[in-house]
């Protein structure tokens, strides 16, 4: 019993020994001399005192490789979106943080860990400052690309870089995406498209002036004079105007348009339901004239139902300007402003259309009566 208790104590010692050699940083073995009594001592007493350091240093050991492998993990996470050699920098620390050898232990000293704290708070702060120099250079390139307009497959190349302007993505930032090499080709990338941008500058102004034009078009309304074609080269040429802020004056125009092409859309709709309207009623007054409207052909039973739906679309058109007046002048009230429609106000053009059709209505009214009499008067006779 005693050779067997001894054993034990000896055991638990050994390891005890080796865990608190391994949290003071030293070799196994440099201070394993017993204290005095403990050879004579092997109550059960004892070896429960012995039991509950062992325990201590064992959970204190299981918390120090946790802190370590937090670290290194850490460590490893900074360099590889810093696109540093994660081997050397824990070398510097210790060289066997990285070797995957499982009979040698892992260091978790506390010149270990506070090396490791200092290593991660260091890769820290060069990740925040290349952050910010990545930052610098793809603010003007994500510009660049808008105002070059730049095909995707161009842009495709520094997504991961443009990343860095997404602060909820920061945590995860493609590996590499902070090297050196990549803010260095980020930084040539804007160099090389500021050099193109004074060459495209004239056709990017031309082609932002057509999409307003169209815009102005479909809206039969004129576009902003300020910059016509001849007059934003003419400008670019001698210099009196930056050609980044000649565009953004065009998309201010070009935004401002839209926004009132989409206010102005109920009302283009009724206006073209009028249009079409007095399409249908010109082409009419050319069928009542026509002398073979009743003949038996088929264009001729073509024309006569069109004849038919013409005159009920006709019907309607007192009604389809008068909601096309009210809901102009609401938009004029609401806007402040008159609604332009081919350079006249459209409420004046329905004005002048209500008593042209008043006036047409008189003389078909006129004609009708004329007729009226000359039947009569060629009967009497």
């Amino acid at each position: 019993m005693r050779a067997e208790r001894s054993k034990q104590f000896s055991d638990i010692r050994s390891e005890i020994e080796k865990i608190s050699a391994e949290i003071a940083g030293r070799s196994h073995g440099q201070d394993n001399s017993p204290r005095a009594g403990d050879a004579h001592d092997l109550t059960i007493r004892r070896l429960n005192d012995y039991r509950a350091r062992l325990s201590t240093l064992q959970k204190e050991k299981s918390e120090r490789l946790h802190k370590v492998l937090e670290h290194v993990t850490e460590v490893h996470s900074l360099c590889d979106v810093l696109g540093e050699d994660f081997i050397a920098i824990v070398n510097e620390v210790h060289p066997g943080l990285h070797e995957a050898d499982p009979g040698k232990p892992t260091s978790i000293s506390d010149t270990t860990l506070t090396r490791l704290s200092q290593v991660v708070a260091m890769l820290t702060s060069e990740k925040a400052k290349r952050a910010a120099m990545l930052r610098e250079a793809v603010v003007p390139l994500v510009e660049l690309w808008d105002l070059m307009d730049s095909p995707v497959e161009e842009r495709r190349g520094f997504q991961k870089a443009a990343a860095v302007l997404r602060p909820a993505k920061e945590e995860v930032l493609s590996s590499g995406v902070l090297s050196m090499a990549s803010i260095k080709r980020t930084e040539e990338e804007v160099e090389r498209l500021t050099r193109l941008k004074a060459g495209r500058m004239k056709e990017l102004v031309l082609k932002r002036r057509l999409e307003l034009e169209n815009i102005c078009r479909s809206m039969h309304v004129e576009p902003d004079a300020s910059t016509v074609p001849e007059k934003s080269i003419a400008l670019i040429d001698s210099g009196l105007v930056n050609p980044s802020e000649l565009m953004a004056s065009i998309d201010d125009q070009i935004a401002k348009a839209k926004e009132e092409h989409q206010s102005r859309k109920d009302i283009m709709e009724k206006i073209n339901k009028w249009l079409l309207a007095c399409e249908e009623e010109k082409w009419l007054d050319d069928h009542n004239v026509d002398e073979n409207r009743f003949s038996t052909g088929r264009t001729a039973r073509l024309n006569l139902k069109r004849a038919e739906k013409a005159r009920v679309i006709i019907m309607k058109i007192p009604a389809i300007v008068d909601n096309l007046m009210s809901r102009t002048l609401a938009w004029e009230s609401e806007r402040k402003k008159p609604f332009l429609y081919d350079g006249a106000r459209l409420v004046a053009v329905l004005e002048e259309h209500k008593q042209a059709r008043l006036r047409q209505e008189e003389e078909r009214r006129r004609l009708r009566e004329q007729k009226k009499l000359r039947t009569l008067f060629s009967e009497k006779e």
